[in-house]
């Protein structure tokens, strides 16, 4: 029988996600059928995800005191969201609560972005779909690209794990000095980063990922898309007022 082209694995390599993960086999050794059950419940959470964001996202349009209170305090706004995200990923393997926590992130993550989109569409609101178009067209071309390939994009973890961080900082930094140029660049960073992630990740769910793992690997991806979306919308929005 042919070798899956997704099984070769590092030597010593250890599955990604805790010890409960360790019982399950990687989608790269699993057999045809588990392999592609999990790819499928990857991509159905995460196209759910979407949903429940722009859920959100209407949340903080019909109730304006919650998109005043993001817009009032960012930085309170940013640790929810990285709180959010840890907490996600904790319960990933309690049924029932890690749905409960995955939507429940991505509807805050809409909710929090929410006050960027209204200002959006007062004064540019053709770049709201712009920017969603691009993202689908960047989003599904890297992944079409990764899984035609068959490409192994685990290299890039030091170089994307850097690149976060320096984004972080240089984002909270801003979040200080307000400077619209350096806005402009960590727009433009972040969005050759996030698309560095979506092939790494995809990579990463295709080969390295146990089976038991959609919902770490449906976060993975929402985040990806989500952080090229607003890099996108930033953008396409600079200079404006």
């Amino acid at each position: 029988m042919n070798q899956s082209p997704f099984q070769n694995q590092p030597q010593g390599w250890q599955p990604e996600g805790g010890w409960n993960s360790l019982q399950a086999q990687t989608a790269a050794v699993a057999s045809v059928s588990e392999r592609m059950g999990f790819i499928r419940k990857v991509y159905a959470l995460f196209f759910v995800g979407i949903l429940f964001a722009i859920g959100g996202v209407a949340l903080g349009f019909v109730y304006p005191p919650l998109m005043i209170a993001v817009a009032q305090h960012p930085f309170i706004a940013l640790m929810v969201l990285i709180v959010g995200v840890i907490g996600a990923q904790a319960v990933r393997h309690v049924p029932g609560l890690n749905l409960f926590a995955f939507f429940g992130f991505t509807a805050l993550s809409g909710a929090i972005m929410s006050p960027l989109l209204y200002i959006v569409s007062q004064t540019n609101p053709n770049s709201i779909w712009q920017a969603g178009i691009l993202t689908v067209g960047i989003f599904g071309g890297l992944t079409a690209y990764v899984f035609i390939s068959k490409r192994d994009f685990s290299f890039m973890r030091g170089m994307v794990t850097t690149g976060l961080i320096v984004v972080v900082l240089a984002v909270l930094l801003n979040m200080f000095i307000a400077s619209s140029a350096l806005g402009f660049a960590v727009a433009v960073a972040s969005l050759l980063l996030f698309s560095g992630f979506v092939l790494y990740d995809t990579s990463n769910i295709i080969r390295r990922y146990p089976t038991n793992e959609y919902i770490a690997g449906a976060m993975d991806l929402y985040l990806d898309a989500f952080n090229i979306f607003l890099a996108l919308l930033r953008i396409l929005n600079a200079g404006k007022r």
